[in-house]
C-alpha cells in the first residue's frame, strides 16, 4: 500500500486514499482498466455470466457512453478547458480528450491514480491536450477565478467530505455561462432516518464516504452555491445493468470463500458488493445526473429542478 500521502490530508480522505490504494488493482482495474464508474447500457451490452468485466466490450461502451450522457448538457467543444474533477487514472479526460479534442485537465488527490493516468495519457499521446494535478476537490480547485468553461466530475463526489466547499469552488473557477456536469450516488427522497443508518451508513463505511446526498440537498447546495440547475435526472433504467454484473461478482466471491480463499481482500470485496447491491436492490441508492450553470454575467440566480421519477430495479 502506497503511504506516501500528503500529511495535510484529513482522516476522511486519508480512508479515501487507502480505500483506493488497497482496492485499485484487485476490484477497480478488474471492473475497467480506463474507468471506475457505472455505465449506461443499451439491450445486448451486459457482459455474460462467464464474460470478464474487464475484457467486457459492452461495458466499455457503456461506460463511455455514460460520459458523454453526463457532459452532453455542457456542449463542450475543441474551444473549452475542462476540468475533470477527480479523474481516476484518467479514462474520462482521455474520453474527452479524442472526441471532442478539448484541454482537459484532471483533478486528484490520489498520486497511485495519477502516476497510471499520466501513464495512460503519454500512450495515447493526448499530453498536449491533458495535464494532471495533485489537489484536493474539497478544498481548492487550483484555477484562478473564471477561467474554466466546464467542471465535469463522475461519481466522485460521492466520496468528497465537503461537497458544499467543492461546489464554491467549481463555481469561482467557471467562467460566466460556464457549467458543471456531475453523475453521482444519491440516496432515495423517500428514505427514513432509520433506513439511512442501517442501510446507507454502513456503505458509506465501507466504499469510505462520509455520507450521500438526496437530490434535494444537491439542489440546495447549487442553489447555495449560485449555480441555476438545467437538468437534474435519472438514467430510465438503463443503468441496471450494472447491478447485474456487481451481483454476478458477488455469487463468485462467496463462491471463492466458501472453497476455502479466505483472504482480507477478497472479503472486503465481498463486503463492498453485497451492500452496494442491497441498497440499490432495494431502491435505497439512486443514480443521478445534473448539469448546472453559473449565471452569464457572473451573479447568482435561482434555477427550476426538474423531477425525475425513481425506478426501483427489477431484476
Amino acid at each position: 500500500m502506497n503511504k506516501d500521502h500528503d500529511a495535510s490530508v484529513s482522516e476522511h480522505e486519508r480512508k479515501i486514499l487507502d480505500h483506493y490504494d488497497s482496492m485499485t488493482k484487485s476490484f477497480y482495474l478488474q471492473w475497467n482498466p480506463d474507468h471506475f464508474h457505472l455505465g449506461l447500457f443499451e439491450p445486448g451490452e451486459c457482459p455474460r455470466h462467464n464474460e470478464s468485466p474487464k475484457e467486457s466490450e459492452g461495458l466499455a461502451r457503456a461506460l463511455e457512453r455514460m460520459i458523454d450522457f453526463v457532459v452532453a448538457p455542457a456542449g463542450v467543444d475543441a474551444s473549452h478547458h475542462v476540468v475533470d474533477a477527480g479523474c481516476g487514472v484518467g479514462g474520462t479526460a482521455i474520453h474527452l480528450a479524442r472526441t471532442r479534442n478539448c484541454r482537459v485537465t484532471g483533478i486528484n488527490l490520489s498520486k497511485q491514480h495519477l502516476e497510471i493516468a499520466d501513464n495512460k495519457i503519454h500512450s495515447a499521446g493526448l499530453a498536449d491536450l491533458i495535464s494532471l494535478e495533485y489537489a484536493d476537490c474539497c478544498r481548492r480547485l487550483p484555477f484562478a477565478d473564471a477561467s474554466i468553461d466546464t467542471v465535469v466530475s463522475i461519481e466522485s463526489p460521492r466520496h468528497y467530505g465537503d461537497r458544499r466547499k467543492f461546489l464554491q469552488e467549481a463555481y469561482r473557477i467557471l467562467k460566466p455561462g460556464g457549467k458543471i456536469v456531475v453523475s453521482d450516488w444519491m440516496v432515495s427522497e423517500s428514505l427514513t432516518a432509520a433506513q439511512y443508518e442501517n442501510y446507507i451508513r454502513p456503505l458509506c463505511h465501507i466504499w469510505a464516504m462520509k455520507n450521500l446526498e438526496r437530490q434535494s440537498g444537491y439542489s440546495r447546495l447549487l442553489h447555495e452555491a449560485g449555480f441555476k440547475i438545467t437538468e437534474f435526472e435519472g438514467f430510465n433504467g438503463k443503468e441496471y445493468d450494472n447491478l447485474r454484473i456487481l451481483m454476478h461478482n458477488y455469487h463468485s466471491l462467496i463462491l471463492l470463500i466458501l472453497g476455502g480463499i479466505r483472504l482480507p481482500r477478497i472479503i472486503t470485496l465481498g463486503k463492498m458488493t453485497r451492500s452496494l447491491c442491497e441498497v440499490w436492490l432495494n431502491g435505497y441508492l439512486v443514480i443521478k445526473r445534473f448539469c448546472a450553470m453559473k449565471a452569464a454575467d457572473g451573479t447568482s440566480k435561482s434555477g427550476h429542478t426538474s423531477v425525475c421519477l425513481e425506478l426501483k430495479p427489477k431484476l
